[in-house]
C-alpha cells in the first residue's frame, strides 16, 4: 500500500468523521445551545475545565490575543458566574483564574451529555467493530503522545 491509499484512507476517514459531525449537529446538548458565552469565552472555561486553574497571561495566550482582550473575556465569565479570579500565594502579582462551582457544573453537563449520545452511538455497533474501534484509538493515543514528546 503507497502513500496516495494512505492518503485517500485519511481523506475518506476526514469526509465520514465531517458527515457525521453534520448529522449529529442537532443533538448538540441544548446546554451548550442555551450557554450565553461567545466561542472566546467558551474556549477559556474549557480550557480551565482541562487544565484547572490557569494565569491570565496563559490564557492570552492559548487564545492569541492580548492580555487586555483576555482580560476583558474573563470580566464577562466572571459577571456570569462562571469563573473566579484568585492571586497566586507566592506572587500577589500573578492572577489565576478557574472555573466557580457553577462554571464546573455547566461544563460536567455538557460533557456528560456529549458523552451519553456517544455512548448510544456506540450501543448500535457489532462487537467485531467495537473492538476495531478500541485498537484505532489506542494507535491515535500512542501518536498524540509521540507528537508532545
Amino acid at each position: 500500500m503507497g502513500s496516495s491509499h494512505k492518503e485517500n484512507l485519511i481523506e475518506d476517514i476526514l469526509a465520514l468523521a465531517d458527515k457525521l459531525f453534520r448529522q449529529l449537529l442537532p443533538t448538540v446538548p441544548p446546554e451548550l445551545l442555551s450557554l450565553d458565552v461567545t466561542m472566546p469565552q467558551m474556549k477559556i472555561m474549557l480550557l480551565l475545565y482541562f487544565h484547572g486553574p490557569v494565569r491570565m497571561s496563559d490564557i492570552a495566550s492559548e487564545l492569541d490575543v492580548t492580555l487586555p482582550t483576555a482580560t476583558s473575556l474573563v470580566d464577562r465569565l466572571v459577571e456570569k458566574n462562571y469563573l473566579s479570579r484568585e492571586g497566586h500565594a507566592d506572587d500577589r502579582r500573578v492572577v489565576l483564574c478557574r472555573l466557580s462551582e457553577e462554571g464546573q457544573k455547566t461544563i460536567g453537563r455538557i460533557w456528560s451529555s456529549t458523552r451519553t449520545q456517544s455512548q448510544k452511538l456506540l450501543q448500535g455497533m457489532e462487537t467485531s467493530k467495537l473492538q476495531m474501534f478500541v485498537e484505532a484509538l489506542q494507535e491515535m493515543m500512542k501518536t498524540s503522545e509521540v507528537k508532545k514528546k
